[in-house]
């Protein structure tokens, strides 16, 4: 038995027992009776009385009855028990059920709602249909319930001709009265009904019903009966009927809204209403109303024109009292203008000026208080002192008005400024912001506008302004920005071709102390003449004055704005309040010292300001302060640190955690700003601040009461402070004492559970640091090592990594040289041996640099068979190619040992002809020079085993490959000739040709007079010979890090040969990656050249021409760079308007690069490449031909690889340069893409899952046309007799729709995707997405297995 004493599977018998109890006189008992029903039904099976027919009228008669009881409790249990009662009858009794609810007349009751709300529980509970998907059998019973009963209830008299002729032909009695004949009838309830009706069953409703219906919400619109709330649901109710109309009757409903607004005597409810319904109706079907905005926007401009406000402006002077009906027509007129912004950017563009005017316009409307002229604002602000500022902040902008509370202005102005934050967010990037349309005409405005009285509006307008600039500064992300201790820069690999020919022989262990990101101190970077920056720039003053007035009150959100505004300014500026720091640093210091109780807003922002306290605002306090230290120079804050160091050495201390922790970042950063190498000269003068913020960031890390994120964030900042301590510079400010007793605390918290991750990343910052200046303790080093290498078991993957880096930067620390013992260097290696034979490219190269470093001290622990075996083992079966850099370096090491024979002897007989010959001949060559007569192995020996294996491809390739890579590295004591690779060539480029082409390029790479001489002569053959030479120039000029005398005399002949052996088609891949390696050595001589080449005549040489460009962006040479910055974007414009098909498609691949590896170059031009991008992804009708296949047609699209260019650079650009993209354009593209051929789809696919995160709110208001192209692909059957890989792509395809499906409704619905409520047709969110919800509700039906499949992996996936 449950709780409620029904059992698990109640029968029909105690329905009955129930009912009976329902008359008893006692209204607790009645009560008791509906709620055991309650229960009983819901627990109950669904064919409970699916046999009972009497049973279950009985049951519908007793409700009914319920409905007029006088008891409102037991009313209300009897609307519940309704929608559980539907599923349990028998279909049957539906109808009657609807007939007795609608018809029913209370007596006892004065709610005359009830009937209305009974009647809405019951339509919800029915079947209801899915889109797509035939209508089962109980929803067309369901349906025709509705439409023979509801249906003729909700239609006006009017209307009823059509229904009346129906009911006639099938012999039926007359339609039953209408339901809102009396103004008593005329309820929000009621119109609710006439809602769930058409969201419930609009797929099935007959034409003349849907528009009937809507012909009934038009007259309760026009009536002057009714509630405003009727009125409001009837708005609401128009926006979901009209996806169930067909065009038609749309047009019918524009034409009527545009004769009814045309009227000059139309009264302003109507007017509201009709403007009302705009909005709403844009929201829910966007590409079907978007094409009336051209009727429809002149009328909401002309309600928000400066004519009508002028005119009521008049008609105020005169003592008229019009205000509440014209602040109610002119919210909604905005609110609908906002509707249009969101729904229908690309239809509202033409409007742009007229938009913008019409929203500064009414943002500055306020008829009650006077702010002074515009003109006079300049003079204004020079003449006000401080004096009158700080009167002004005693009132802390008091309304003054209090006394009106009928004034409803300041809805019409927050209305106006949301308005404006749509604008901004749908027009700014790639569109208005770089046309300083924005900057120019809104933001002086908006600075005026923090006078605002209101604080609800005055948060909008700094919410608007914030969003400004935030778009200003979305971009790349430069990286002295980024936290240099967040991340490994010493470990990572070098991305630059140049960096990695220089450390390829071992040389690169000292190189990450040299220049390390972030660690200088920051330079304000020159503020560009025009553009977006160059505005903010000059706004900039203007932001400030008013910002620290703000500052100055005290009313706690509008505090919490303005510094997330400032904090906003930093991060797009990378900086720019220097100038300003001494009006803005006293009251930033004053927000931090906020507490008690502050002043409060319902307006919900994204900054959080709408529930902003105290707290929230010390926490954003310190967040500012962060972001200042860590964009401006030491010098500038120098003046202000003591405050600022006392300030947040308080908040650190307190019992908050989330404060505790903001203070502790900003700690840290503070620690960076007084330390070197940033305060180089000053750092002594500090010296006591720094102590203190030792001090107190020790206490936090060894405390065991403070919360575990606390600990590791002061774990952190420790590791930090001990590392800017740690160099030459900075060995001084810390105590010896304190040091050892931080590395004591770092030690102990690397053995806690909770805080070892964060203590060894501590380490590896302290280690990377550090220098024989500041020695580590012999036992310290012992017990951390020891300590990192357990750590290394763990199955915690970022736990191991970061063991991995402490583990690697410790042993390369000059302080640790020497200082490891025997018994912990043998720990070390068997602890790294699983490592390496775990084959993960993330742990093995700091693995194989830990192990390198200590061959270098104790190759006699090191080495030993065991290692071998786990070194041949994964040159065998692993991906050694990842990891080259520090393989050879490993290499490199060991044969200096002067131990490698053994190794030597693994890699011959282990490995073999069984390892890549690339790589494997890689690492012998390197064992081979560095370790010379001590591996047992002589160059002599491969030269012997060349000429003797000269049929077995694979030794013969090995033995190339170990020659090339020996030859280069011995220079010009290398005994090798050219004539003993050029042997090797062959009449076709097989494996054993290649291979000799690139050993021939890297022997003669470091032996240019000996090697080139005779290349290049051969080079003017043509066939076999020629394309194998081009291969080893290719590797010469790769192995070149920069134009040496030795080739300066060679490189114009080099040029010339390059642009004959292009004219062969198979050349010119190579040869464009030479031309590009020639550009880069010599930019200067040769990039003229490369310009002119791309508007040679021929189009093999431009096309050519285009892949050179796109292989000098991935190096990084200031001098390269300098001369890019001239030339990079009009060549970008010479090769997109290329008439070669195929040369713009590489184009584009350049374009794409361009964008990776030069985005400083190309972000501000990529409003104008964007379109050229976008046209090649139209598809193009003259491009598609039919050709005959035997008996049968089939189409040939010419344009189809372009195209798919053109998606993929979409794809690329979308990561790098979004923020400076229209998104608008660039989401129709994405959207017509997944109507297009596979690949292309697949790839928009991707796109969208994307965009989800990057861009949430278009992505909402795209969910339909998306839902719309889902739908038609996963409709799409195989045909029979389909081969097994068309079978594998379609479900390939098929899971990919349904992941993407799924990711879209997990991330909306939370911004109201998804929901099909009628209060979200109207709220501004994406619930209006009818489209979307249908095709939801289809993919659960039909796809429900695959479905709870993708939620099963994705559950893992977070899991793991």
């Amino acid at each position: 038995m449950s709780s409620t004493g029904i059992p698990p599977n109640p029968s029909p018998s105690m329905v009955l027992q129930l009912l009976q109890r329902m008359t008893d006189a006692d209204p607790d008992f009645r009560f008791m009776s509906l709620n055991d029903l309650l229960q009983l039904l819901t627990i109950a099976k669904p064919d409970l009385l699916h046999h009972e027919y009497n049973i279950g009228a009985r049951t519908v008669d007793a409700l009914a009855k319920a409905l007029d009881d006088q008891n409102g409790e037991v009313q209300n249990l009897a609307v519940k028990c309704l929608g559980p009662l539907v599923g349990k009858v028998h279909p049957t009794i539906v109808a009657p059920m609807l007939d007795k609810l609608a018809s029913l007349k209370l007596k006892n009751s004065v709610d005359n709602s009830l009937p209305s709300m009974a009647l809405r529980a019951v339509v919800i509970a029915l079947p209801r249909p899915v889109p797509g998907v035939p209508p089962t059998p109980d929803v067309a019973n369901a349906y025709n319930a509705v439409s023979r009963v509801v249906i003729p209830r909700l239609i006006v008299p009017a209307q009823r001709q059509h229904l009346q002729n129906e009911q006639a032909k099938q012999k039926l009695p007359p339609p039953p009265p209408y339901m809102f004949d009396k103004a008593s009838d005329m309820t929000p309830e009621a119109v609710d009904v006439m809602i769930e009706v058409a969201r419930c069953f609009g797929p099935l409703l007959q034409t003349y019903e849907a528009e009937s219906m809507l012909e009934s919400l038009l007259s309760l619109l026009e009536t002057e009966q009714g509630s405003s709330v009727m009125r409001k649901r009837a708005v609401a109710a128009i926006s979901i009927m009209a996806l169930y109309i067909s065009d038609s009757a749309l047009q019918t409903l524009v034409n009527h809204m545009s004769i009814a607004l045309q009227n000059p005597k139309v009264s302003s409810l109507t007017r509201r209403l009709y403007i009302a319904v705009m909005g709403a109706m844009a929201r829910c079907i966007p590409r079907r109303f978007g094409q009336n905005l051209p009727h429809l926007v002149p009328f909401i401009l002309g309600a928000l024109s400066e004519e009508e406000l002028e005119t009521h402006m008049a008609k105020i002077s005169d003592g008229e009292d019009v205000a509440p009906d014209f602040n109610e027509v002119h919210e909604a007129a905005l609110i609908t203008l906002e509707a249009f912004l969101s729904a229908c950017p690309q239809e509202m563009r033409q409007y742009t000026d007229d938009t913008i005017a019409a929203c500064l316009r009414f943002l500055k409307y306020d008829p009650n208080y006077a702010f002074g002229d515009d003109g006079d604002d300049e003079e204004m602000g020079s003449d006000e002192d401080e004096e009158e500022e700080e009167e002004e902040d005693e009132d802390d902008l008091d309304d003054g008005f209090d006394d009106d509370d009928d004034d409803s202005s300041w809805k019409v102005r927050r209305c106006a400024a949301k308005a404006l934050y749509t604008l901004i967010s749908t027009r700014a990037s790639g569109d208005l912001l770089e046309s300083g349309v924005l900057y120019q005409q809104t933001g002086p405005i908006l600075v005026k506008r923090f006078e605002e009285r209101e604080e609800n509006v005055r948060l909008e307008v700094i919410s608007v302004l914030s969003l400004l600039v935030r778009k200003t500064g979305e971009g790349v992300v430069p990286v002295d920005l980024v936290d240099d201790q967040e991340h490994d820069l010493h470990g990572a690999l070098p991305v630059n071709r140049k960096r990695r020919r220089q450390s390829s022989v071992g040389g690169g262990v000292g190189g990450p102390r040299i220049a390390m990101a972030g660690l200088g101190s920051p330079i304000q970077e020159r503020v560009p003449q025009v553009g977006p920056h160059a505005d903010l720039a000059r706004l900039a003053p203007s932001i400030i004055k008013a910002s620290v007035k703000q500052l100055k009150g005290k009313l706690v959100p509008t505090k919490q704005a303005i510094i997330g505004l400032l904090d906003d300014m930093v991060n797009t500026q990378r900086g720019g309040l220097g100038e300003f720091f001494t009006s803005i640093w006293a009251p930033i210091m004053d927000s931090l010292q906020t507490s008690g109780a502050g002043g409060s807003s319902s307006l919900a922002l994204s900054g959080g300001n709408a529930s902003a306290t105290p707290t929230t605002l010390r926490i954003a306090t310190l967040r500012l302060i962060s972001d200042i230290s860590k964009t401006h120079s030491s010098s500038t804050l120098h003046p202000y640190l003591a405050k600022i160091v006392a300030g947040v050495i308080k908040a650190v201390d307190d019992k908050f955690y989330k404060i505790s922790v903001e203070a502790i970042r900003a700690a840290e950063e503070l620690v960076k700003t007084i330390t070197p190498p940033r305060s180089r000269q000053t750092a002594q003068k500090f010296k006591g601040e720094l102590q203190k913020l030792f001090e107190v960031i020790m206490d936090r890390a060894n405390s065991t009461s403070a919360d575990a994120e606390v600990r590791q964030r002061a774990i952190h900042a420790l590791g930090t402070l001990l590392s800017r301590t740690s160099s030459a510079d900075g060995a001084n400010l810390l105590p010896s004492e304190a040091r050892q007793a931080a590395l004591g605390v770092l030690l102990a918290r690397l053995k806690n559970e909770t805080t070892r991750q964060a203590s060894a990343k501590a380490i590896d910052s302290v280690a990377a640091f550090n220098t024989s200046s500041a020695p580590f303790e012999k036992q310290w080093i012992q017990e951390v090592a020891l300590e990192l290498s357990t750590l290394l078991r763990k199955s915690n993957r970022g736990l191991r990594g970061a063991s991995t880096q402490a583990l690697k930067h410790l042993v390369m620390s000059p302080a640790c040289k020497g200082q490891l013992e025997t018994g912990t260097v043998n720990t070390l290696v068997s602890s790294l041996l699983p490592v390496i034979a775990d084959n993960d490219a993330y742990l093995m190269g700091p693995a194989l640099m830990i192990l390198s470093v200590l061959v270098q001290e104790r190759a006699d622990l090191v080495l030993s068979p065991e290692l071998t075996k786990v070194i041949c083992n994964f040159l065998k079966s692993g991906s050694p190619t990842v990891v080259i850099e520090p393989l050879v370096y490993f290499f490199t090491n060991v044969g200096e040992s002067g131990k490698g024979k053994d190794l030597m002897r693994g890699l011959l007989q282990i490995v073999g002809v069984q390892g890549e010959a690339t790589v494997l001949g890689q690492l012998i060559g390197t064992l081979l020079v560095s370790g010379g007569d001590s591996t047992g192995v002589t160059l002599e020996a491969f030269t012997k085993e060349l000429e003797n294996d000269a049929n077995d491809d694979t030794r013969a390739s090995l033995a190339l490959a170990v020659l090339g890579e020996a030859g280069m590295r011995l220079g010009s004591q290398s005994t090798l000739r050219p004539e003993l690779f050029l042997k090797q060539f062959r009449t076709e480029p097989d494996r054993v040709s290649r291979a000799a082409a690139a050993a021939l390029g890297r022997a003669g790479s470091t032996n240019i007079g000996k090697y080139l001489p005779v290349i290049l002569p051969l080079m003017t053959r043509t066939g076999n010979m020629q394309y194998l030479l081009v291969q080893s120039v290719k590797e010469i000029l790769q192995q070149l890090p920069v134009l040496t005398p030795e080739i300066e005399p060679y490189v114009d002949t080099i040029w010339d040969r390059l642009l004959e052996a292009a004219k062969h088609a198979d050349n010119r891949v190579a040869c464009a990656e030479c031309i590009g390696r020639l550009v880069i050595l010599d930019g200067s001589r040769f990039m003229p050249r490369l310009q002119a080449l791309l508007k040679d005549r021929s189009s093999a040489l431009r096309g050519m021409a285009v892949q050179a460009v796109r292989y000098t962006l991935p190096e990084s040479d200031d001098a390269l760079d300098s001369i890019l910055r001239k030339v990079l974007v009009d060549m970008l414009y010479t090769m997109l308007q290329d008439s070669d098909m195929e040369i713009r498609r590489v184009a584009m691949t350049t374009l794409n690069s361009a964008a990776h590896n030069k985005p400083d170059l190309i972000l501000p031009h990529i409003g104008n490449l964007m379109p050229f991008v976008l046209q090649e992804s139209v598809i193009k009708p003259e491009l598609i031909r039919e050709v005959m296949m035997g008996p049968f047609k089939h189409k040939v699209d010419d344009g189809l690889e372009v195209r798919k260019s053109a998606y993929e650079t979409l794809y690329a650009l979308m990561e790098t340069v979004f923020s400076r993209i229209n998104n608008i354009d660039f989401y129709d593209r994405v959207v017509a893409g997944l109507r297009d051929e596979n690949d292309i789809r697949a790839l928009c696919n991707l796109m969208v899952a994307k965009l989800a995160v990057l861009d949430p709110d278009e992505t909402g208001r795209r969910l339909d046309s998306i839902a719309e192209a889902y739908r038609g692909i996963l409709s799409t059957k195989l045909k029979e007799g389909a081969v097994k890989q068309d079978v594998e792509k379609h479900t390939e395809s098929n899971k990919s729709i349904l992941r993407v499906t799924l990711l879209l409704q997990d991330k909306l619905k939370g911004t109201g995707a998804g929901r099909g409520d009628a209060k979200a047709a109207t709220s501004g969110g994406s619930g209006g997405s009818q489209v979307w919800n249908g095709y939801w509700d289809w993919v659960v039906k039909d796809f429900g297995p695959q479905l709870k499949v993708l939620r099963d992996e994705n559950r893992e996936l977070h899991r793991a």
